[in-house]
């Protein structure tokens, strides 16, 4: 089994998009950055794969606004959830309920609780290695926890510092969707949930911070101290951001 590999173009409320490949095939996960930023990512990372598969999220723009214009450039396959792709306007895309089998890879869409047509978290199985890409939930289901548990990569969002959300100048209004159960999660929510799924080489890549309402200090601090507080073990923590995205990590697995 050749090794997967994956790495976060962008994370953040201006645009989000991921990328897991390994010899024969490319996943791109979301596209809410700008076809200049995509081809530097692959140039950088060494990938020539000239066709590939791109699963969104949900509709919101910092996840899907590059689509229209990759279509003018490439050519890729479109998954996502049947009510997604109408409110994108996207008629040649291909509904996925619940899992789709690509190359070595197996993706499952997993709902997830957002103000948004139909948005789901994606698993990524390939051999032994699974890779978890979650963000935009204003709270986690056991269903979600089940399906991600023991994830070789776990990236996850971490989108606020409550207090920061609460005391900022966000309108009440706003502050009052982010806390929703359709809104985004906070650190302390993300450091719980992650509690609950994380293994002993789980690397944990934070993701969705927001600009305004936390810091990488913060939801760093506290996700690892949640989990050393508990004695739980995890192979690593990194804050994504929105100009570097992540580190590239590679899964060596039979």
């Amino acid at each position: 089994m050749p090794p997967v590999n994956f790495n976060m173009v962008s994370s953040g409320s201006k645009g989000n998009c991921s990328l897991i490949w390994d010899g024969d095939t490319l996943l791109v996960f979301d596209f809410g950055i700008t076809m200049k930023r995509f081809r530097e990512r692959l140039e950088k990372l060494g990938i020539e794969h000239k066709e590939y598969s791109l699963f969104i999220s949900h509709e919101h723009s910092d996840h899907s606004r590059g689509v229209s214009m990759v279509k003018k450039h490439h050519r890729f396959d479109l998954y996502s959830r049947e009510a997604t792709l109408d409110a994108l306007r996207f008629r040649d895309g291909f509904s996925i309920h619940d899992s789709v089998a690509i190359g070595n890879f197996l993706v499952k869409a997993i709902s997830v609780s957002h103000d948004a047509a139909d948005p789901v978290g994606y698993v990524i199985q390939s051999g032994q290695s699974r890779i978890s890409v979650v963000s935009d939930l204003g709270i986690v289901s056991e269903e979600l926890i089940r399906e991600t548990k023991h994830s070789d990569i776990l990236a996850f969002e971490a989108n606020h510092d409550i207090e920061m959300l609460k005391y900022g100048r966000y309108p009440e209004m706003l502050k009052r969707r982010i806390l929703s159960n359709h809104g985004h999660l906070s650190n302390e929510q993300s450091a719980e949930a992650i509690a609950s799924i994380t293994g002993t080489d789980t690397r944990i890549v934070l993701t969705h911070l927001s600009q305004e309402n936390n810091t990488p200090d913060a939801a760093y601090s506290a996700i690892r101290n949640y989990l050393d507080n508990r004695n739980i073990v995890y192979g690593s923590i990194e804050c994504a951001s929105q100009e570097f995205g992540s580190a590239h990590y590679i899964l060596e697995k039979d």
